[in-house]
């Protein structure tokens, strides 16, 4: 009898199988997870994208503008693509306070500290403001309506908005300015916001009287070269003014000239010259296709020039240029006024005393002066001058000093009249003094005349 065939047992799980079953299972998941967070990102995935397909084509823009030889597009369509790579990026979270306080946002409140003397970064502010300064709603006389021109394209409204007021604490201080003569107007261009504050010292205060909208170079970095369509970090002054109807159309009611190249720029290597503050084409606005910026002037509405020319000197206004206005305490600017002032106090008494040795010690070794002699040609010159003097008197009037915010604070400018009076010999002359700050204090680094 045939036996039957065995019946045949079920094969049992192994481990192995177990495992791999568990971990399909777990990629099943998670891939049904990423799809879940796909889709449900999506849109912000749409806009990312978005943005990068923009960016790009801004960059072939820029090429090609660059081939054409077109700067000002370029430089143009360079600044709108850095800031659509900004936005790509997610916010910094600040570890530790700034420096300074943010030239339109009020501070947070902190204990007190004792503000030093700025260094090499500038002095924080530790209080909340007590009294807020605005600018007044009309500061200045109100300009008579221009008459228009006969033929002329009727003025578009412009898009450029009024810039935010600056907010300042009551004992607060735009960084630039540690002294200035009383009664004396003064300029801080923002180029970051292109925005041009005008300021006005009276009652041992600075007041911010109004703030304009502005326009400067395409190329947002400082300038370096000729034609790189920057407009320059520094401060400089007034030297004339031009009325427009010397000048040519583009420039509107008229234009002041200041000194750029001024020593620190000489000294930096950078060249190019014709900066200006002016007006722009009549019939036309700020924010207009074709003024949307500079090729590294500040451009300024027409009413707004006519409306400063009624208070700025033709000559040795300050003016100073930075990237983000910064402020200080005022009691701390007031400090370094004072130590400011008794160098050059100190330097004016020792040229009186005939001693070249402790005049030029005054001076830094590195010393070029306003006709290109350097430390030992200037001290021969003094040394022979000096020899044949009975008496020496030196008035200084007009005193302006200014710190140069992007060299944290090592570097000081002096404006001033110097009334040189000798046994056979006198003069008058308008001076600019370059100071930097070492291990010997404050030394004379460089001059140049008004």
């Amino acid at each position: 009898m045939k036996q039957p065939f065995p019946e045949k047992q079920k094969n049992p799980i192994r481990p192995y199988t177990l495992i791999g079953l568990v971990l399909i299972a777990v990629l099943f998941l998670s891939t049904a997870l990423l799809a879940y967070l796909y889709i449900t990102g999506q849109t912000q995935q749409a806009l990312l994208y978005q943005q990068i397909q923009e960016t790009q084509k801004r960059l072939d823009q820029i090429h090609e503008f660059l081939v054409q030889g077109d700067l000002k597009k370029a430089f143009s369509e360079l600044a709108q693509a850095q800031k659509n790579v900004a936005d790509l990026l997610p916010p910094v979270t600040a570890t530790a306070p700034l420096p300074v306080i943010a030239r339109n946002e009020p501070p947070t409140p902190a204990p007190p500290a004792t503000v030093p003397v700025p260094a090499s970064k500038p002095p924080a502010t530790t209080s909340a403001p007590k009294e807020p300064i605005t600018a007044p709603a009309s500061p200045l006389p109100a300009p008579a309506p221009a008459s228009p021109t006969p033929g002329a394209a009727p003025v578009k409204s412009s898009p450029v908005t009024a810039p935010a007021g600056l907010t300042m604490a009551a004992d607060e201080n735009p960084y630039p300015f540690v002294l200035v003569e009383a009664g004396e107007y003064q300029i801080i261009v923002e180029k970051d916001r292109k925005i041009l504050h005008l300021f006005h010292y009276t009652d041992n205060r600075l007041t911010l009287i109004k703030s304009y909208p502005c326009i400067v170079g395409a190329n947002g970095f400082d300038k370096k070269r000729q034609g790189d369509l920057a407009t320059p970090l520094g401060n400089y002054f007034t030297l004339r003014y031009i009325p427009g109807k010397n000048l040519p159309e583009k420039y509107g009611y008229g234009a002041y000239v200041l000194n750029y190249p001024n020593f620190m720029d000489r000294k930096a290597r950078k060249d190019g010259t014709g900066i200006w503050l002016h007006g722009h084409t009549p019939g036309k606005s700020l924010g207009d296709p074709e003024l949307q910026n500079t090729k590294g002037c500040i451009a300024v509405d027409n009413e707004v020039l006519k409306e400063l020319t009624g208070v700025l000197k033709d000559s040795g206004t300050p003016v100073v240029v930075v990237n983000r206005l910064q402020l200080t305490k005022t009691a701390t600017q007031r400090e370094l006024g004072d130590e400011l002032s008794a160098f050059l106090k100190s330097w004016s008494k020792a040229w009186e005393s005939g001693n070249t040795k402790t005049f030029m010690s005054h001076y830094s070794n590195d010393f070029i002066n306003g006709d290109g002699m350097n430390y030992q040609a200037f001290k021969r010159q003094k040394e022979r001058v000096n020899s044949g003097k009975k008496f020496i008197r030196i008035q200084i009037e007009n005193p302006a000093i200014l710190l140069a915010q992007e060299e944290g604070g090592q570097i000081a400018v002096f404006r001033f009249t110097q009334r040189y009076r000798s046994n056979n010999f006198e003069s008058n002359s308008r001076k600019i003094f370059y100071l930097k700050k070492g291990q010997a204090g404050w030394q004379i680094i460089g001059e140049s005349r008004l």
